[in-house]
């Protein structure tokens, strides 16, 4: 049996991601397909659009086979930490026998090398990114200039025209964000001695960060943001599959979103007021004093936006700004990230969404799957502490997301308790 792996977010799902499924399964020729995706909040420290039921609902109608949700503890951070918990996840099921994954090179070997280099971070290397991170530049900036300088001194006796292309192609891979995290895909299958076997699928068209929205494949940013401004509009119909776009319209005239941070902001600025220094020290991605910054301009601020223009600067990103947000609003610290990830990796497979056509698959994981499968929230009391505990992140990610929704039902706590798991039939 072949069992096709995809970690996504489906922010929300659209043709870009119909393409690169069904492209994967043809070139697999696989059976069925699994989905780890992203819960209530993203890799980059957003909001989800709709809540991980609405966009699993989603998958599921285009033709994913099952959704399990990668830990939300796994699923606001770097892209390393994000990749690992969704590659160890996928080991897990007992059942993948091949991950596809998205880049904007589509070489997996060039992709590969890469991955090598940040595995085996030999003395040239390390001191490359030593001088780099001294100068003041993030870790993606320091390591983006650490590879160039490392390719360049190590490629030296190649064909002047080939090396200045694998160069071009190489700066392309560090800094378009499907090959970043195509590389730390690869860094993880290694690193866990998977016997998954990677493909990576050309991106086409429009990249992460375009904007302009435009009929066919096009980013998920340009979708949500035309979504946030003007709705379930006609651009968004030609941008999404019926099935999503019918799903999402449905979602949102029940209140159910659109969900932005700023939907949360008030709640943001409060935890960010009442937090001490030692607090905000505590969360994970904050260090080098970032806490002193973090709390003054909290005062300061008038919105979200504010703040996060006031805390940026050149070596605190945007992104990691972020995702320091979401960490303070779980309350997740690093001390008690790396407890749960020594202790266990990704605890539990917690299922979110699954055809008709699964049930084979779903008879097969019990048999397989190193870790307990999580169909019923009340069953949460049957399993360890480490189970427990991260699944209580899990949990409370949706009581907080929860009140960025206008319907009142949508409000409520405790939905992961109350939320009914049930096969869905495609249309």
């Amino acid at each position: 049996m072949k069992v096709l792996g995809i970690i996504a977010e489906y922010n929300p799902f659209h043709y870009g991601h119909l393409y690169h499924l069904n492209r994967s399964k043809r070139e697999v020729e696989a059976d069925y397909t699994v989905a780890v995706m992203s819960g209530q909040f993203t890799q980059r420290g957003e909001a989800a659009i709709a809540d991980k039921w609405i966009r699993a609902e989603a998958a599921v109608g285009c033709g994913v086979d099952l959704v399990l949700e990668l830990p939300a503890v796994y699923a606001v951070q770097t892209a390393e930490v994000f990749a690992h918990g969704g590659v160890q996840l996928l080991n897990k099921t007992g059942l993948i026998t091949h991950i596809s994954f998205g880049s904007e090179i589509g070489d997996l070997t060039l992709l590969q090398q890469i991955a090598d280099i940040l595995i085996t971070e030999d003395e040239q290397y390390k001191a490359l990114l030593k001088r780099y991170l001294a100068q003041g530049l993030s870790y993606p900036a320091a390591r983006y200039r650490a590879i160039l300088d490392y390719f360049n001194s190590t490629n030296r006796a190649a064909e002047k025209q080939n090396h200045k292309d694998n160069i071009a192609v190489v700066k392309k891979a560090l800094t378009l964000s499907n090959s970043i995290l195509a590389i730390e895909y690869l860094k993880a299958l290694k690193l866990t001695h998977s016997n998954i076997l990677p493909l990576t699928i050309p991106r086409i068209r429009s990249s992460y960060s375009n904007q302009r929205i435009k009929k066919g494949i096009t980013s998920a940013a340009s979708i949500r943001r035309e979504i946030l401004k003007n709705g379930m509009s006609d651009l968004v119909r030609y941008a999404l599959p019926e099935t999503v776009f019918n799903i999402l319209s449905d979602a949102f005239n029940k209140g159910m979103g659109p969900v932005t941070n700023n939907r949360l902001e008030d709640l943001f600025l409060g935890i960010l007021r009442r937090s001490s220094l030692s607090d905000i020290a505590s969360w994970m991605d904050v260090g080098e004093g970032l806490e002193n910054r973090i709390r003054e301009q909290a005062h300061r601020a008038a919105s979200l936006d504010d703040f996060l223009s006031l805390v940026k600067t050149r070596r605190y990103t945007h992104t990691r700004l972020q995702r320091i947000l979401i960490h303070g609003l779980l309350n997740l610290t690093t001390k008690e990230f790396r407890y749960m990830n020594s202790e266990t990796g990704p605890a539990y497979l917690r299922i979110l969404a699954f055809s008709k056509k699964a049930a084979p698959l779903l008879r097969k994981l019990k048999e397989t799957a190193a870790v307990p499968i999580i169909t019923k929230a009340a069953h949460i009391t049957r399993y360890n502490r480490y189970v427990q505990k991260m699944f209580a992140y899990d949990c409370l990610a949706t009581d907080l997301y929860s009140l960025a929704v206008l319907n009142p039902l949508g409000r409520q706590g405790n939905r992961d308790f109350t939320r009914q798991l049930k096969p869905l039939v495609r249309s």
